[in-house]
Order: C-alpha cells, then structure tokens, then sequence
C-alpha cells in the first residue's frame, strides 16, 4: 500500500511544533552535535597544520642532507653549498653542526646541544632565530656570543647579559655571554639548546668545511619528494629526509587528537539520538489513543511508521543546517582571529575545509533518522482497541 508523503508530512510537522520548548530543547541538540562535529575538528587540523610548519620553519628543512651511515659529518660542503645554488627551485640552504658540551652558570652545570650556524643563511631557510623571547640574535662573527634556550636557561638562571661557561666535547672551555634567550616550542630542544655562530664552533671543535646537516629550502616544499632524488644525484649523497618524514611524530599526534574527537563527537551525536528518540517515544506514548483512532478509520501501519520518522527527519534537516551553519561560523572566525599558544609562542588558528560539511550533515541526519525508527516501529504497531481504551 502506497503512503501518502505530503499527508504524513502535513500532520509530523503540525505535531512536532505543538510544543515549542521541546522543539527548541530537541533541535538544540542536534544543532550543538553537528556544530561540534566541524568546530573540534576544524581545530584540529588547523593545530596539526601550524605545528607541522611551525616544525619546518624553525627545524627542519624542506629537505634535510644527513652524513652518510656510520659518518658523523657531512664532509667538502663548500662544494656541495656551490651545486645546491645551481639547482633552480632551492631557495635557501643552512648548514648546521651539532656537538655536545656543558654550560654552567656558577656552580649550576647542564648537558647541552650545542647548535651551529651560518646566522645569514639560517634566516633565509627557517624562521628559528625569530624565536628570540628577549635578547638579540648572534652574528656571523660573533665570537664571544650565544644563544641559551629557554628551559636551559632557567635551569641555570641565566639572563640575556649574562656569562655562562660553556665545555665543548674535545675538552676545550670557554667563557660566553649570553646574548639571546630563545624558545620554540620544542620540548627537547627548549631543555637543552646552545645555538653560536658556525666559524665559532669550528674554532672550538678543531674542524672546517663540515656539516651535521645541511637543511634546504624549497620554493614549493610539495615538491620535497621530486628533488629528493634530484639533489642525492646532484651532490652525491645517500642520506637525505623530506620534511615529511621528519614530522612523522606530528601524524602519530594528530592521529591520537583525532581519536579523541571523534570520541568527543561521538558523545554529542549519542546524547543528540537519545533526545530524538526519547522525545517521539513519549509523543507517542501520549498519543496513543489519537493513533488507535486513526487506525480504527483506516489509517495504515506505513502511513503512521512514516509521519513519526518524518518528525525525526524535520528535526533532523532544521538541526543540522542549524549546525552547519554555526559550526561554519565558528571556524572562520577562528581562521580570521588566530590564537597564541603560549608553549610553542606561534599563532594557531581553526582550517575549514568542505569534508567537514559532509562528514557533520551525514553523520547527524543519519543518527538522527535511526532515532526516529524505533520510535515509528512502536506507533505502527498500536493495538487498535487498547490505544482508543487508553491501555
């Protein structure tokens, strides 16, 4: 027997607007489910992006060149900085060395990194030495300068203008001032990190035209995974990670942050089905005299199974272009106002992307329709005689 849609359609929307405050209490549900949906996810993949970059900008490179296995040093890097600026799509390059040494303030001593660099060409690869918190950044020929991280320095209560003393690995001690304090965000590298200028760690460790790693940017850091290949060719070396695989541990992150919210989703979307479902139960609970007098003039099983999973559908439709339209908002006023996150001291801002229209609309129409069948099963299948009897 076919039913007639409109018919059903005309009396679920007359019963669901007969009591406004239910309405509103329903449809609020679904509203803040499907709103979240987008919200908590936006945010997301809007932290996961800017620690990505903030990672790459002030790490890593688009590509970074390693020492091959078993060799603590890239060796001859003048002549492979010559080939590096040949190629057409490398916009930068910064060789570092990376040695160990301890720096003490007084009678307080910690193992450190000691991190070199070319302050000119690192400027132009990353954005690390703009993660001064005070101070001023070291020169090219500083030779009496550092940079002290921040955790290091306050484990060592050390201020900009301060002297610190500084033992290098092969032995040699030197006495520093302190020039700038730096923090990235960077747990391991914020605890330990002592950044100077490449000729000054050369003079110290007794080495020349050598590099731990020679970090290079691109004009296009999507094209990493072609010049990878490219530039191995080019400067005859076997060891070079893409900043893709030096993120990895950010997927690992972002994977763990999403499980999260789709358990935080989930509840939403669970509390929103419950709300519908208990909702139309109760209406027909109330209503069953009502239905067993339809029934008794001819109504039929389907015509009521529909009108009651039409009321779960209109609350549906309104709840979740309702929520779409405030999760929609809400994202772009966190793409428009960025917020600072005080740990990694980068700005992170929300990222909307179309997916999360679909992901939210089928998700929170889906589990509402499945709310609203259990509910239309039961007024299909009112005994005539005990509805109208009130039993």
């Amino acid at each position: 027997m076919s039913v007639d849609l409109r018919s059903a359609f005309f009396y679920s929307r007359k019963d669901i607007f007969k009591n406004i405050k239910i309405f509103i209490i329903i449809t609020l549900s679904i509203i803040l489910a499907t709103a979240n949906i987008i919200v908590i996810n936006g945010l997301i993949d809007g932290m996961i992006e800017d620690l990505v970059d903030n990672t790459v900008e002030s790490s890593v490179g688009h590509l970074n060149i390693y020492p091959d296995n078993n060799e603590r040093f890239i060796e001859g890097i003048g002549i492979k900085k010559q080939r590096l600026a040949t190629l057409k799509e490398v916009e930068a390059y910064s060789p570092r060395i990376s040695a160990t040494g301890v720096l003490s303030n007084k009678e307080l001593s910690v193992s450190s990194t000691i991190l070199a660099m070319d302050p000119d060409k690192e400027r132009k690869t990353t954005k690390l030495l703009e993660k001064l918190v005070r101070g001023a950044a070291v020169n090219p020929n500083d030779k009496n300068a550092i940079l002290v991280s921040s955790r290091l320095a306050e484990d060592l209560k050390l201020d900009v203008g301060d002297e610190a003393t500084l033992a290098f690995e092969n032995g040699i001690i030197k006495v520093y001032n302190v020039k700038g304090i730096i923090r990235t965000g960077n747990l391991d590298f914020d605890s330990s990190t002592v950044i100077m200028p490449m000729d000054e760690a050369y003079r110290q460790l007794a080495i020349d035209n050598m590099a731990s790693v020679i970090l290079v940017k691109l004009s296009d850091k999507s094209m990493s995974g072609i010049y990878k290949p490219m530039i191995m060719q080019n400067l005859d070396v076997n060891n070079i990670r893409t900043w893709e695989e030096e993120t990895e541990f950010v997927s690992n992150f972002a994977n763990s942050w999403r499980s999260i919210s789709s358990i935080i989703s989930g509840v939403g979307l669970i509390a929103a089905a419950i709300s519908v479902g208990i909702v139309i139960y109760i209406n027909i609970i109330h209503k069953k005299r009502q239905i067993g007098i339809m029934k008794a003039i001819g109504t039929s099983n389907a015509f009521i199974f529909t009108v009651f999973l039409m009321e779960a559908a209109i609350f549906g439709v309104i709840g979740v272009f309702i929520g779409d339209s405030v999760g929609y908002l809400v994202i772009k006023y966190f793409e428009a106002n960025p917020f600072l996150d005080a740990i990694s001291q980068t700005w992170i801002s929300a990222r909307f992307e179309p997916q999360l229209f679909y992901i939210a609309t089928i998700f929170s129409f889906g589990v509402t329709i499945l709310a609203g069948v259990y509910p239309a099963i039961k007024a299909s299948r009112v005994e005539i005689i005990k509805a109208i009897w009130g039993t």
